[in-house]
């Protein structure tokens, strides 16, 4: 049995902390600040997951982000280009896409979406990259200044958007919106994800985490089989489609970008 104190302080981009009712909220950072992507908090993303959905003392969870994002860089700030160098040789870079790409982020997805109670999303403003972590959750707050994008992929980085962008993007938009926004880079607005169903409520920057509490401490009212019950019939739909097409979209990002080296 898996219990809080055996992942609480593991984790070097995550902070964990549980009330009395079994609320836990998670809260991404890097060094105190918005949270700065990288295969090592991917890494860690997928470890705290499997942790959270083992432990029965959770009963909500709460995913947040620090400082002004809620997860960056955008692919075209410092340190946001994830695309492997172009000195890479062939070899070298089969060897990162069979390690971080195959294995790795199809079970950050399943991971994710094996959280056994509700999970609630206060997107505590832009999501430059991976939004499948708020939009997986069941209830999304977002910040007024909140938005989501896929910068890591096709428009800013010549890169396949095959590593889950092309299921919950077409889940939660519809095939063609989807399509349009996995080519051109769109950034979609916290007013525009309100509209358009992404997210549940836009409230002022400073009440996201506040709100977010408000409506765990609902949830939390609720016994533990209804709470894990209702999640999984919640996210059966989400994690058929994750099991068929998430490790197909891995692999032509991988045979994309080894393309390039060729």
């Amino acid at each position: 049995m898996v219990e809080l104190a055996d992942y609480r302080d593991k984790y070097q981009f995550i902070k964990l902390t549980r009330d009395q009712s079994g609320i836990l909220e998670v809260r991404l950072h890097t060094d105190g600040d918005s949270l700065r992507w990288g295969a090592a908090a991917h890494r860690e993303f997928t470890s705290v997951f499997r942790q959270i959905a083992l432990d029965r003392g959770n009963r909500v969870v709460i995913i947040t982000g620090t400082g002004e994002e809620f997860l960056g860089p955008r692919a075209d700030a410092p340190g946001g280009k994830t695309t492997s160098p172009a000195m890479m040789t062939f070899a070298e870079e089969y060897e990162m896409w069979e390690k971080d790409g195959f294995i790795d982020q199809p079970e950050m997805n399943n991971a994710l979406l094996d959280i056994q109670v509700p999970v609630i999303a206060a997107v505590n403003g832009p999501a430059r990259r991976h939004c499948e972590v708020p939009l997986y959750s069941d209830i999304v707050i977002a910040s007024e200044d909140a938005s989501f994008e896929d910068s890591a992929h096709f428009h800013l980085q010549d890169t396949v958007p095959g590593d889950g962008c092309h299921i919950w993007m077409t889940a939660l938009l519809g095939i063609n919106r989807a399509r349009a926004y996995m080519l051109s880079g769109e950034v979609i607005t916290a007013e525009e994800a309100h509209r358009w169903g992404l997210v549940k409520e836009v409230v002022p920057k400073e009440k996201v985490l506040e709100r977010a509490w408000e409506i765990a401490r609902q949830i939390a009212e609720k016994s533990d089989s209804t709470l894990r019950f209702t999640r999984a019939i919640m996210v059966q739909p989400l994690k058929k489609q994750t099991l068929e097409l998430l490790r197909m979209g891995v692999v032509f990002e991988a045979l994309g970008a080894l393309g390039r080296n060729v």
